[in-house]
């Protein structure tokens, strides 16, 4: 049995195991096609130049032009890559600025595995000409006589290239080339073995042997598991997109290593399996962070958000300047002012970091220089001195979690009861202006906990499937009043996400704008039940065409502790002209 396994049943699979791998590492190698081309048969009648251009999002990226020189007149077979664009609509060939006559044989949509060719009337029908293009008519032969009249002329596709991108990007089944080599190099790794297979069976195996195999598995087996089962391309727990493997060049062969170097960081296999043993491992046994720059393990199993981008100032260890402070009610009275004059309220929500509500939890290392924050300051100071306030929910929340929590466990965010509590405080300062207005209560829904495995505290220690959180979930026994509707599109307004619109049918409420950031999730339920229209916007940069575009009566600039200093920011040009 010992002989039989040594010779022929080891060999084989140490030989089909080493093509396997070498085949499908060839195949994610520049050796094998991944673009998708558009080939050109024609004949020239003069010298001539030749462009092709996608079009991105309604419109035609200059920047991604491809440009082709051609110094003599004879028949030629062009081709171009069509470029990887965010919205590829149709395709667009330019005699750039030749002045001259061609035959267009036939276009050919190359693909992975597959061609969509387009000649004779296919090809009149499926593109059309614009603009300079003077005469466009079928030849007896089937080609196309395209004759250029000046500078602007191109030929654009009558079709959309989403029609013809799934039938394109089919792989072949097998790649031949790879296929071969990996064949090849399987019979020499199978004869060597039974070259060497006499030998091995005089060897005794020792645990010496296992365990140096055991380690030569283990050092491998991430690479060959990237190589085989590559990962998805959006990492849930960095929330990011992960770097692609880059395309060798001459050009760049001086960065190449560095972009190596981030792909391989990025898709080692089994990296998100390895994260979480070693966080696990260091939360259970000493109740500290595997990511210690970004998030922290306090008291209880209660995490924190130590990255200034989510967390701010969270330890006080600054305030506002006098001048400062002057800054701010400076910006905020003009904004109010600007909008007052047009009919519009204007509410600007500052909502307090975890650690702020929290601070008991922080572990012990983590001191508070003051029990102050800037944001306690600018309400006081604002309270005071000026006519533009700020909506502050801390001493709300403060006294509300006596009695529960406001805040999830194993999250930056608020909860349901700290969503409620915002949209409570905010309604309660707009029925000032309408009566109609007052927070709606919560006699229609139905309390209940439910456990969700997406804490974004979890997730970056890649603990989301054990540290869950305890969410306490709001729905609505009777249907909700409001529907969501498709939202506007914006050009020139910034945003992170897609907006959200929701609208009551046959309502005489107000109309309202929200530009706002991720805790305003848990408040547009309530919220939405006050007005008539309201559009959500995921941005923190105000736009006139929001506002030329809505008309709302109710205008609110939501913003997280961490970036309150926003508020030192000069607003907009079009603001300060009254």
């Amino acid at each position: 049995m010992k002989r039989i396994l040594f010779t022929y049943i080891l060999p084989f699979l140490l030989a089909v195991l080493v093509a396997s791998i070498l085949y499908r590492s060839i195949i994610k190698t520049d050796f094998v096609k991944k673009e998708i081309k558009i080939e050109i048969v024609l004949d020239a009648f003069q010298e001539w130049g030749l462009e092709f251009i996608g079009e991105d999002n309604k419109s035609f990226k200059i920047e991604k032009i491809e440009t082709l020189r051609i110094p003599e007149a004879k028949n030629h077979k062009v081709v171009f890559t069509i470029p990887l664009l965010e919205k590829i609509g149709r395709l667009r060939i330019d005699p750039s600025y030749s002045i001259g006559k061609w035959n267009i044989h036939k276009i050919t949509l190359i693909g992975l595995s597959n061609k969509i060719e387009f000649k004779g009337e296919t090809l009149k029908s499926k593109f059309a000409a614009a603009n300079d293009i003077k005469t466009y008519e079928l030849n007896n032969d089937g080609s196309l006589f395209v004759e250029s009249n000046g500078n602007d002329s191109n030929i654009i596709s009558q079709f959309y290239f989403k029609q013809y991108e799934n039938t394109l990007s089919i792989t072949p089944s097998i790649y031949l080339f790879p296929l071969l080599i990996s064949i090849c190099l399987a019979i020499f790794v199978l004869y060597i073995i039974r070259v060497k297979s006499l030998s091995l069976l005089q060897v005794k195996i020792t645990t010496q042997h296992l365990i140096l195999a055991a380690f030569i598995v283990m050092i491998t087996l991430p690479g060959i598991w990237m190589t085989l089962f590559p990962v998805s391309k959006i990492s849930e727990t960095e929330n990011r997109i992960l770097k692609s493997k880059p395309v060798f060049d001459f050009t760049t062969v001086t960065a190449y290593p560095k972009e190596f170097s981030g792909y391989y960081e990025d898709n080692f296999g089994f990296k998100k399996e390895l994260s979480t043993v070693n966080s696990l491992f260091k939360f259970k046994i000493f109740n500290t962070s595997s990511k210690p720059n970004s998030v922290c393990v306090g008291k209880n199993g209660w995490l924190f958000s130590v990255d200034p981008i989510n967390s701010g100032d969270y330890q006080n260890k600054t305030l506002y300047t006098n001048e400062q402070l002057n800054t701010i009610k400076h910006n905020l009275e003009e904004a109010k002012q600007w909008h007052e004059k047009r009919g519009i309220h204007f509410f600007v929500m500052v909502l307090p970091v975890k650690s702020s509500i929290y601070p008991e939890y922080l572990p012990d290392n983590i001191k508070k220089k003051s029990n102050i924050s800037k944001l306690n300051q600018l309400s006081a100071f604002l309270e005071k001195n000026s006519t533009a306030k700020i909506i502050d929910v801390t001493p709300e929340l403060l006294k509300a979690k006596e009695t529960q929590d406001v805040y999830y466990k194993h999250d930056i965010h608020w909860n349901f009861n700290g969503g409620y509590l915002g949209y409570k405080k905010l309604m309660n300062e707009m029925s000032k202006y309408n009566s109609d207005l007052k927070p709606i209560t919560l006699i229609n829904y139905k309390e209940g906990m439910v456990l969700k495995n997406n804490a974004d505290l979890s997730k970056q220690l890649s603990l989301e499937n054990m540290l869950i959180n305890n969410e306490t979930d709001l729905n609505r026994t009777t249907k909700y009043p409001f529907d969501e509707v498709d939202p506007t599109t914006y050009t020139a307004t910034p945003i992170k996400q897609k907006s959200r619109r929701t609208a009551i049918k046959k309502s005489k409420l107000p109309k309202a704008v929200v530009y706002r950031d991720s805790f305003f999730n848990l408040m547009i339920t309530f919220f939405s039940e006050n007005f008539s229209d309201c559009v959500y916007i995921w941005s923190n940069n105000m736009t006139l065409e929001v506002i030329e575009t809505e008309t709302p009566g109710y205008v609110v600039y939501e913003i997280i502790e961490s970036d309150i200093d926003k508020l030192l920011e000069a607003n907009p040009d079009w603001m300060k002209n009254n």
